[in-house]
């Protein structure tokens, strides 16, 4: 399947070359699989000072919290869910969060999903 990836700039600099991209992924890949493969690949820029936050939303919703100095990302959805359960269209979209507390994001992330589901 057809996976939509983008990732917001760092930098002026970070701006020669678009980001946006199309990857190949089947269907059934997970969300934390799509996550490692991307981040395996570099796919998001790295930060002098080590701390670098990004949200990631799939088809517009947020799903996880990734920072640069977690070995691992916080989902706050099933990171197991697989691509194809968002639809036959895929976008994943990293914004960059700066250097803002990811615990503080999560947690924020964390108390929306909750008063959605009560």
């Amino acid at each position: 399947m057809n996976v939509n990836v983008d990732r917001s700039s760092v930098a002026m600099g970070d701006d020669a070359y678009p980001h946006a991209e199309t990857i190949d992924l089947p269907e059934s890949s997970t969300i934390a699989e799509a996550v490692a493969y991307l981040r395996q690949r570099r796919f998001l820029a790295t930060i002098a000072s080590g701390r670098a936050t990004w949200l990631l939303e799939v088809n517009g919703s947020p799903v996880a919290v990734i920072a640069q100095q977690w070995a691992e990302p916080k989902f706050v959805t099933d990171p197991s869910d697989t691509l194809g359960s968002f639809g036959t269209e895929v976008s994943l979209m990293f914004r960059y969060r700066a250097q803002i507390d990811p615990d503080d994001l999560y947690d924020t992330l964390e108390e929306g999903e909750a008063s959605h589901s009560a």
